[in-house]
């Protein structure tokens, strides 16, 4: 029994240890996402590649089939090899290089490490073969879209006849490129939204410019989209009986006619007033019949020239009477402030359109009560700006009282006291 005892301890210690013996690391662990950068280079940037080759660090073991479609040099060398050594991309050159010239090894978001991750952005580096090159190209950047100016500006140098020859990235409303060649040179300039390192018409505002750069010069850029699509009616709105919203799907700067048709009869609707703000066309009318109505404008043209030779939209007229008056919305300056001019701009924003032979003003001072001349911009507007022809007296109150009524006669009142107020005089 012992013996048999003996037997079963034994073998069950060998399972035990073989059990250990096999255990295995955990697999596993976080995902690796880290993209590589490039530590640094021999020669150092600006160089002189004097032993016909150069090398680049990276933080991360590279990915060798990735390495020939990711690597550019301009000017052009042919006959070279490009090796890889796990962190470090070696350019051997087996030709005599240009002399007094300096050559852009760019490195694109086509290299990638061995777990997939691929370069961040292009990055150019730049190496001199005998006197380095210092031309400058720089400049201001200015956007079509104001949003914009938050967003990395994506550069690229070619030359005349398209060949990469560097690749940065700015920030801010100007730019610098330097250590350039003379030469003829092709410059484009986008911001990449979509984040795939390449220029897309239908979405990215974009610049491009052919320059010979013989000296150091400054070159200003304006991005723009390259918008073809036109203005179209996207909806319209009969507000009440007597105004007609009109939605665009895009800021339009200009029409040539505009008619509102009543589709049973054919009779035209009276459009006594319009106006348009970006996207939108405000329509004054006639008193509007429970009926239906077609809207029919030509010679639609958007911020970019794009012409909608014609479009047209249907609508149901409103029975509903305006009986709200007009309110102030804003005014500048502020009623009972200051302001720092003796010929002060009075700018009065209002809720709704105000036909000019609806609206009246008084300017007179507070305390003698005599009536101040003044200019008057803004017709059949919701925006008017008086403005005294003369000047005021300085810390003296004024008061500019204006009478406004809509379209449908509804009235008011609106009161703006104010005090020039100039110091040292």
């Amino acid at each position: 029994m012992n013996r048999y005892l003996s037997i079963i301890l034994s073998l069950t210690l060998l399972l035990f240890l073989a059990a250990c013996g096999s255990k295995k690391s955990p697999t596993g662990g976080p995902e690796d996402l880290e993209k590589p950068v490039i530590l640094s280079s021999v020669p150092a940037q600006f160089g002189q590649i004097d032993q016909n080759r150069i090398e680049i660090n990276f933080s991360k073991p590279l990915d060798k089939n990735s390495v020939v479609q990711a690597v550019y040099i301009y000017p052009p060398v042919k006959n070279k090899k490009v090796t890889v050594d796990k962190n470090s991309i070696f350019i051997r050159f087996n030709e005599n290089l240009l002399p007094n010239t300096n050559y852009f090894v760019t490195v694109t978001t086509l290299l990638k490490d061995i777990r997939g991750n691929s370069l961040e952005e292009n990055q150019t580096l730049i190496f001199a073969h005998g006197e380095l090159q210092n031309l400058r190209l720089s400049g201001k950047v200015s956007f079509e879209e104001e949003a914009d100016q938050a967003l990395p500006l994506q550069l690229r140098l070619l030359s005349a006849d398209s060949l990469n020859v560097l690749s940065s990235v700015s920030q801010g409303g100007s730019y610098k490129l330097e250590s350039l060649n003379p030469a003829s040179y092709l410059l484009r300039a986008f911001i990449d939204k979509n984040r795939n390192n390449r220029f897309d018409p239908d979405s990215e505002p974009f610049h491009e410019t052919r320059l010979q750069l013989d000296r150091s010069q400054n070159l200003d850029i304006h991005l723009a989209y390259s918008d073809t699509t036109k203005a179209t009616i996207k909806q319209v709105q009969a507000v009440n009986s007597r105004e007609i919203l009109v939605h665009f799907s895009k800021t339009v700067t200009q029409y040539n006619s505009i008619k509102v048709q009543r589709l049973d009869t054919g009779g035209e609707l009276p459009i006594l007033i319009s106006s348009l703000e970006e996207n939108k066309l405000t329509l004054l009318t006639e008193e509007q019949e429970p009926a239906n109505y077609r809207v029919e404008i030509r010679g639609i043209r958007d911020r970019k020239g794009n012409l909608n030779a014609m479009d047209k939209m249907d609508f149901r007229g409103s029975e509903q009477k305006d009986q709200q008056a007009p309110k102030l919305l804003s005014s500048t300056p502020r009623d009972g402030s200051s302001v720092n001019s003796l010929q002060p701009e009075l700018k009065l924003q209002f809720s709704e359109i105000i036909p000019a032979s609806a609206l009246s003003a008084s300017l007179r001072a507070a305390e003698t009560k005599i009536e101040i001349d003044y200019s008057i911009e803004g017709a059949n507007s919701s925006t008017y700006i008086f403005k005294p022809k003369q000047p005021l007296q300085n810390y003296r109150s004024y008061i500019l009282t204006v009478f406004a009524a809509d379209v449908s006669g509804n009235k008011d009142e609106f009161k703006l006291s104010f005090m020039p107020l100039l110091r040292g005089n």
